[in-house]
């Protein structure tokens, strides 16, 4: 498995794919991004958060959903109306955590939204406190 990880995180063509699933692509650009002083790209987040939710699948595990990195910003810009299609077949009153991924400028934080306690986190390893942004995920529950 180290020699795997060695590779990947190695020289290589930029385009070539490491991984397929949720019909998402890995490159080793995309892996790139996970070295040190890089910036973490979208497709990253997007590929772990997905397979957070597979693993979430199983016996045991807190009902759990996910929005894509893309969900904020549409959200943010469109409001309610941009982004009501996006929870088609899920119902989010039925999930115990709900996570969304923010960008806010320069760095990636993340919302926990815990229906079980009723509470929103802003996780934020700058320190950021993010009342905008959780006042504006409220009220996209309240809608939804």
């Amino acid at each position: 498995m180290e020699k795997e990880i060695g590779n990947a995180l190695g020289h290589g063509p930029q385009d070539e794919i490491l991984s397929s699933a949720f019909k998402l692509r890995i490159t080793q650009g995309d892996i790139q991004t996970l070295k040190n002083y890089h910036w973490l790209n979208d497709e990253v987040i997007n590929f772990y958060v997905n397979l957070l939710m597979e693993r979430y699948k199983k016996q045991g595990y807190p009902t759990l959903h996910v929005f894509s990195t893309f969900f904020y910003p549409k959200l943010k810009s469109g409001g309610y109306q941009a982004v009501k299609r996006w929870t088609k077949g899920v119902d989010l009153s039925e999930q115990e955590i709900i996570l969304v991924p923010i960008h806010p400028k320069v760095h990636w934080s993340l919302v926990v939204i815990d229906l079980r306690k009723k509470c929103l986190k802003y996780l934020d390893s700058m320190g950021q406190k993010g009342h905008r942004i959780c006042e504006i995920l409220l009220h996209y529950l309240q809608d939804e």
